[in-house]
């Protein structure tokens, strides 16, 4: 029969709380009494029990005396390596008070302690080993603890399965040579002759008694001296339970209210308090309590508020799983907490969408203030996230540097967006790199954002994350583009759930602005895309100088958060670069094209001219969202100058907008201006195939998409010399680069091409041809790709000076009526 003891464990004389949360409350670091934790640790099935708290002995002291035959002494000792003041800590047992002065007096350096431990035959384990205590814990560290120890926690309670399973990992990859060459490193005596050959302990490093007892070291002892005995020995093992964020969010909620009642001896009487003892405690209800619930429920249904509905589910929720198993209960919690932060959230975005809009600022401030318990209810769920991937690349160096590495085939990659269904290249690039992805069975996952009541869409990428959302509304400006607000802490759960190894970010809205917050909370490394200048389209929406600075001062500020910034083009790398942003941090952002659907189509002009009914003449095409910001007035206006030179000019447009009505009563009067509207992603190339000539005017766009797709079905184009689709443009050889807000030469070059056309058709043919080959050589979505999950990142590069193109003179954007 094996006896069993919770080795690691701590009671109200652990009083210096190392996170951040509670050293905000002011509260101790647990409030749990000794005798509880003896109360519990035998309840559930521990044969012996000790308390080891930081330093501090008097706990494991009160229960040695009123339990001799089950309680023995122990303490988390602070070690350091005096040789740069790396703090570990040393679970040590079974002294007594004069060899913990000596203990005491000895922690300041490791190497004297573990000298100590030896001569005098004290149990001890190197508790939780992997967990930096104070920043400073290395490699270096890790090799020389394996040197100096012989026994390890090799599951803590306290830290989640990637910390513990990676540790017992290197223990059992130790061999006879390993030791040899960690000897010659650091020429530090082993602690035994066969020092390959490691114990284990096992504990929950409870602080709130929650957990005491669900984490625990069993031994073949029959009595206390042999369990003890048996840690010296290496003769232990252990079971237990991992500990996630969610948990030990929960540990420091429990400690905050033990430290309220510990204020307050009427804290069990509220509701609050009441709900905290059936949660974590699990009290059964008294009689008056019940009846107490059960009106409480019956009020809150009748209510039509929300919030006090979900308290009222909150409430039965508890009294039903009451017997369910602790972790359970808390998952259970964790849901309504999450339901009840999204409705404080959503009250805090309706105001502010509504009352700013309407100018009342004492709505706005009531709001908020409503809203801080959302905050106070998500604050302990980030700090928790943050404590638990913190030493994330020591973790991933350890595995390298002991050969641990699981087969997989490349970095977890979520890739968050704000749009993915809509009319643009940002959607169309993610859309096939998502596709391409699931083809080749690369872990790379769409983060998008949708209401429960969106339909979903077919053809979206099968690996893809779907954040909910708790609140949209319609970007100013695109009235038809919705922006969705996803719930914090259930897309949180989803996003620590994927493990990423590596976040992209490509929109600077909510769904990539919690990417970034992800990123951070996870210590991952982000990436943004700056696929849109936002701040060059405002400028020609918005038309307000100081909305256009402050827009610009928070994309600058997003995207500074980076590790990297990918940009499409060079044009836009001095862009960003001479409007403030890191040049050290950019890179090229390649697209790629699909050359077995992007191709010239026979007959697709024929087909399209009577389908639309048009008169026989030079077909000028625009693709791509109908919006002022794209230059469309501008085109109409080139539009208007053409017709005055003869009437054989077709324009079609292809696309929706917020600008589609306005532009269609614009030019109601022109017969030969026609709308297709939202042409399916597939039937592009009979459009493209059905032109003769491509027309982008728009000064902001930082790549232009579909200018690649026009020019990949052999359709040559004229655009703007501002911005990243003039290099995608051979000048003269594939296309044509037109000055921007230039209409005599915008119209000059329109005309050079349809009279080569006409009197040269076959220069214009290899125009045509030359566009082809071009996006054939230099735009493949296998090497993007591959790109992206090659950690080296080949065939990105920086900007170098040589490279840089000669500068169009644009820095921040100029609002119209300025110098």
């Amino acid at each position: 029969m094996m006896t069993k003891a919770d080795l690691h464990v701590h009671s109200k004389y652990s009083n210096h709380p190392s996170e951040w949360f509670l050293q905000r409350l002011g509260a101790s670091e647990s409030y749990t009494e000794p005798e509880l934790i003896y109360q519990l640790a035998k309840e559930r099935g521990m044969d012996f029990v000790t308390v080891t708290d930081h330093n501090r002995i008097e706990g494991s002291l009160i229960l040695k005396q009123r339990y001799p035959a089950e309680c023995f002494t122990g303490v988390e000792s602070t070690a350091y390596f005096p040789e740069d003041g790396c703090k570990v800590h040393l679970l040590i047992y079974g002294f007594d008070e004069r060899q913990f002065e000596e203990i005491q007096y000895l922690r300041k350096n490791i190497y004297d302690l573990r000298d100590y431990l030896l001569k005098n035959q004290l149990p001890h384990s190197v508790a939780h080993p992997t967990f930096s205590v104070n920043g400073k814990l290395s490699l270096v560290h890790l090799e020389k603890l394996l040197l100096l120890f012989d026994v390890f926690e090799s599951m803590n309670g306290g830290r989640d399965s990637s910390h513990n399973n990676t540790w017992m990992a290197v223990l059992s990859s130790l061999n006879p040579d390993k030791m040899d060459e960690l000897w010659n490193k650091y020429r530090i005596e082993p602690s035994s002759d066969k020092p390959w050959i490691k114990g284990i302990t096992r504990g929950s490093d409870d602080h709130a008694g929650l957990f005491i007892g669900r984490t625990f070291t069993t031994s073949t002892a029959k009595s206390l001296s042999e369990f003890l005995e048996s840690i010296l020995n290496r003769q232990t093992r252990g079971l237990g339970r991992h500990n996630d964020y969610k948990s030990l969010a929960f540990m420091f909620y429990k400690i905050a209210f033990d430290f309220y009642r510990h204020k307050s001896t009427d804290t069990s009487s509220t509701l609050l308090g009441k709900l905290v003892e059936y949660v974590f405690e699990n009290k059964g209800a008294r009689l008056k309590d019940r009846f107490f619930f059960h009106r409480l429920k019956s009020s809150l249904k009748k209510d039509s508020h929300r919030l006090h509905q979900l308290l009222s589910e909150l409430i039965e929720q508890i009294e039903n799983h009451q017997t369910s198993p602790l972790d359970d209960r808390l998952d259970m919690v964790y849901d309504k907490i999450s339901e009840i932060a999204d409705e404080l959230f959503k009250i805090l975005l309706q105001s502010l969408e509504k009352d700013l809009r309407k100018g009342d600022l004492v709505s706005v401030i009531r709001n908020i203030s409503a809203s801080i318990p959302g905050f106070f209810l998500s604050v302990p769920f980030f700090s928790t996230i943050r404590m638990m991937t913190e030493n994330r690349t020591l973790l991933s160096g350890l595995r390298a540097q002991f050969g641990l590495e699981t087969a997989k085939k490349g970095k977890t990659i979520l890739w968050f967006t704000d749009t993915i269904d809509d009319l643009n290249g940002v959607s169309t690039t993610l859309q096939k790199l998502g596709n391409l992805a699931l083809e080749k069975d690369l872990p790379l996952y769409i983060v998008s954002c949708s209401e429960n009541n969106e339909p979903k869409q077919s053809h979206l990428p099968i690996k893809a994350i779907n954040l909910p959302a708790i609140h949209s509304f319609p970007l100013p400006g695109y009235e038809t583009y919705i922006l969705k607000v996803p719930s914090i802490l259930h897309s949180l759960e989803q996003i620590y759930n994927a493990k990423p190894d590596e976040i992209i970010i490509s929109t600077p809205g909510p769904v990539g602005m919690l990417g970034l917050i992800a990123a951070k909370l996870l210590h991952v490394r982000s990436v943004g895309i700056y696929h849109t200048d936002f701040t060059l389209q405002a400028e020609k929406i918005i038309q307000d100088e100081s909305v256009v600075k402050l827009l610009e001062n928070v994309i600058r500020f997003f995207y500074s958060s980076m590790d990297e910034i990918r940009v499409p083009t060079h044009e836009y790398m001095q862009i960003l670069e001479s409007r403030g942003f890191e040049l050290s941090k950019m890179k090229i952002f390649r697209r790629g094209i699909d050359i077995d659907l992007f191709a010239p189509q026979p007959m697709a002009r024929e087909l399209f001219m009577k389908r639309y009914g048009l008169d026989d003449g030079f077909n000028l095409l625009y693709v791509g969202r109908i919006s002022r910001d794209k230059d469309l007035p501008f085109l109409i206006k080139i539009y208007e100058r053409l017709l005055e030179i003869d009437e054989n000019w077709n324009l079609i447009f292809v696309g929706d907008g917020p600008y589609l009505k306005e532009l269609k009563t614009e030019t109601r009067q022109y017969k030969r201006v026609i709308f297709c509207g939202r042409v399916d992603h597939d039937s592009l190339p009979q459009i493209y195939s059905s032109a003769d000539l491509f027309i982008f005017p728009s000064t902001t766009d930082t790549f232009g998409m579909v200018v690649l797709e026009a020019q990949a079905c052999g359709l040559p184009a004229v655009v703007c010399d501002r911005g990243g689709p003039k290099e995608i443009i051979e000048d003269h050889r594939t296309g044509l680069i037109a000055r921007a807000e230039s209409i005599d030469d915008w119209v000059e070059k329109i005309v050079f091409l349809r009279n080569m056309l006409k009197n040269y058709p076959q220069r214009f043919e290899q125009m045509k041809k030359r566009a082809k080959q071009k996006t054939l050589h230099l735009y493949s979505w296998e090497s993007v790709i591959k790109e992206i999950f090659d950690e080296k990142n080949p065939g990105s590069f920086r900007l170098h000076p040589q490279q840089r193109p000669e500068p169009d003179g644009r820095s921040l954007p100029q609002p119209p009526g300025r110098a």
